[in-house]
């Protein structure tokens, strides 16, 4: 294996050197957040001697086993970065990805979210580990005062050291420390969108993609269901608050997994109804829920591309259809007058496709949970002077009798023009249109390199975002720009209220 070294603040790292790129695995940006450290922000690395060995993927953070996240280590030390670059890079611009995973599971290893095609393309990629789960979202700062800064958004804390290490040594690996672009899918969507509304976070990046939120945490996550669980979580551990900084990460995590369950049977209503562990809005790393921070103009200085698959919620009618527990993305998930919620049906049911495999009710659940949010976000930005881009992802899959069509989570190959993952086949297929890959990854490299998904032509003329016309970048076989699609669906939701 050949081999290439770099200069971080920290020490000496070295990383792979393949067909020209170089892949730096696993370099760690902070320490272990057990122990002394549990429950607060993030400790930067202590320097080392001698040369690091980052050939190899570090571990994740500890949680539930997942068939979709299978088969990657855990372990207490997973504050790490992985960063890939073309070699003798100098000045690249920087896209820096934030793994999805419900907030509860995945990591920066492994196939899917793999850096080398960005590299290919003249960028450096940077991938992040944060906390997930309890060890990043619970808010211990309610149950004792030791642990209240940036208490229930502990894992936000690490993808801002994340950054911040980034800004100070990107350079050595090739990138340009002054143009940095954060993406993410899923969960990794609403970090950016957090991000994006975060004001300790200004300046650490100047464009952002956000992908498929998961919204609902943007428009705030109350502290009264955070301090429910909090307390509950307290309870099942069975130790005093001022000690929960020394249950090991195995107790929490299967503490953790049994009140997931508990909750999916319906206890702890005063918990709430959707995942328990997002970031906390209303404290000291944010203030205001993101979504009213960037109608108040945080963030409106970055440059910002949103959108969402235009079927998200196929994948979990399926998921549902096979016995999986409730996800929240379901009628049930919505606590909503039942005369409102029809009158809403009513209005899919009215303009379905003829012959469409999607339902009205899972393109409802779809607009309700991701598009309509991810609009507002869109309007909000715009209206606070920020140049903003809205797209939509409307490839359908075949896949599943085109059940699937444009599902959650779909986008992503096209992203990363990889197409390695299992599951990747199992919900796209064997055929993977060509000029769909070209025009995804190539218009992403784009915006990271010149702020214009469509410099390099790849796309056509994308425009700016306007609530009046809404022009739309519709990927799909041949990728147009549409205005309103889907309008009178979406204008249905004109006068309802998003906040859980």
């Amino acid at each position: 294996m050949d081999t290439i070294d770099a200069a971080t603040t920290a020490g000496t790292v070295r990383g792979e050197l393949r067909d020209g790129i170089a892949a730096f695995r696993g370099i760690p940006y902070a320490e272990p957040p057990f122990g002394a450290n549990a429950f607060k922000p993030p400790v930067p690395r202590d320097p080392w001697d001698g040369v690091r060995d980052c050939t190899a993927y570090g571990p994740g953070c500890p949680q539930p086993s997942s068939p979709i996240f299978g088969g990657l280590g855990t372990g207490e030390d997973f504050l790490s970065v992985n960063v890939w670059a073309p070699e003798g890079a100098t000045g690249l611009p920087v896209m820096f990805w934030i793994h999805g995973g419900g907030f509860l599971m995945g990591s920066n290893a492994g196939s899917g979210s793999d850096g080398s095609t960005f590299a290919r393309d003249e960028v450096v990629l940077v991938s992040c580990n944060y906390r997930l789960g309890a060890f990043g979202f619970l808010h211990a700062g309610h149950l004792d005062d030791a642990y209240a800064t940036a208490s229930g958004a502990y894992g936000v804390a690490d993808q801002i050291a994340a950054l911040q290490w980034t800004r100070e040594n990107i350079a050595a690996f090739g990138g340009d420390p002054d143009n940095i672009t954060i993406f993410g899918s899923s969960a990794g969507g609403t970090f950016v969108g957090e991000l994006l509304g975060c004001p300790s976070a200004q300046g650490l990046f100047q464009q952002a993609v956000i992908q498929s939120a998961a919204a609902a945490p943007l428009f705030g996550f109350p502290a009264r269901y955070a301090e429910a669980i909090a307390e509950a979580m307290l309870d099942k551990l069975g130790v005093p608050a001022r000690d929960l900084h020394t249950v090991e990460a195995a107790r929490i995590l299967k503490a953790q997994t049994e009140f997931m369950i508990e909750k999916q049977r319906g206890e702890h209503p005063a918990c709430g109804r959707m995942i328990p562990f997002v970031p906390l809005t209303g404290g000291d790393l944010l203030p205001q829920p993101p979504y009213q921070a960037i109608t108040d103009g945080v963030g409106k200085d970055v440059g910002l591309v949103i959108g969402t698959n235009r079927d998200e919620c196929t994948l979990y009618a399926l998921m549902e259809e096979m016995g999986a527990a409730e996800t929240g993305m379901s009628p049930g998930g919505w606590d909503a007058d039942p005369a409102v919620r029809r009158a809403i049906l009513d209005v899919y049911e009215g303009t379905q496709e003829p012959g469409s495999t999607i339902t009205p009710q899972v393109s409802m659940d779809t607009d309700r949970a991701f598009r309509v949010p991810a609009l507002r976000i869109a309007d909000a930005h715009h209206r606070a002077g920020g140049a903003t881009r809205v797209y939509q992802f409307a490839w359908r899959s075949p896949a599943f009798g085109g059940r699937v069509g444009a599902s959650h989570g779909i986008e992503g190959p096209f992203v990363f023009d990889d197409f390695s993952l299992p599951i990747t086949k199992t919900l796209i297929g064997d055929e993977m249109p060509q000029n769909l890959r070209t025009a995804m990854h190539g218009s992403w490299t784009s915006f990271a390199t010149s702020g214009d998904p469509a410099a390099t032509g790849v796309i056509p003329l994308w425009p700016a975002h306007h609530p009046e016309t809404r022009p739309t970048m519709v990927f799909n076989t041949k990728t147009t720009v549409a205005e309103d699609p889907d309008g009178e669906r979406r204008s249905s939701w004109d006068e309802i209220d998003l906040s859980l």
